[in-house]
């Protein structure tokens, strides 16, 4: 009976959420959010509401809640929910560097090589739009080997590598081109 009733008020505070979210009461729908996320075991999920909730309310604090829970889905190898936040932070601000190269490595390790490649020309268009610099992109080909290295290689990977890196600057070509 108790358990019960406990859940019934969690209904209602969820619906009151959703009330104040809708009529736009910013801090008391984030107080009483506060109060119901401790409900909530899963914290990635508590940020990525947060997220949702400041996002609705047009708070560009939410990418930063979007950030966070997508990492702690990566760290909970959680890819596909961790690959959809960074989805939506990249079309919050689709001139972002740090989405596009997480987004790399996520399509990387689900082999998702049609997304990999969308990402990549569009990780090169913004260098260049000199709006990614070649430490950037550098750094993103690096973590990039890093990762694939620890998950055990990505043979097409080192095809896509070898067809791809003519379309790098030069001077990065034979720096970067032992990792694949």
């Amino acid at each position: 009976m108790e358990r019960q009733q406990s859940q019934k008020e969690r209904s209602v505070a969820w619906f009151k959420l959703a009330d104040l979210i809708a009529r736009g009461e910013r801090e008391k729908a984030l107080s009483v959010f506060r109060l119901l996320s401790h409900s909530l075991a899963d914290k990635a999920y508590v940020l990525q509401i947060e997220g949702d909730i400041l996002w609705y309310m047009d708070d560009t604090a939410s990418i930063e809640k979007y950030r966070q829970a997508a990492t702690l889905y990566q760290k909970e190898k959680r890819w596909i929910n961790a690959i959809a936040l960074q989805e939506h932070v990249l079309a919050m601000r689709p001139d972002s560097f740090e989405p596009l190269a997480t987004l790399l490595l996520l399509y990387a390790l689900v082999d998702w090589q049609e997304k990999f490649l969308d990402r990549f020309n569009a990780l090169l268009a913004l260098h260049d739009q000199r709006l990614v610099d070649g430490p950037q992109l550098e750094k993103a080909l690096r973590d990039l080997a890093e990762v694939v290295r620890q998950g055990g290689g990505k043979p097409w990977l080192a095809t896509w590598y070898a067809q791809n890196q003519h379309r790098l600057p030069s001077d990065m070509q034979t720096r970067v081109s032992g990792l694949f």
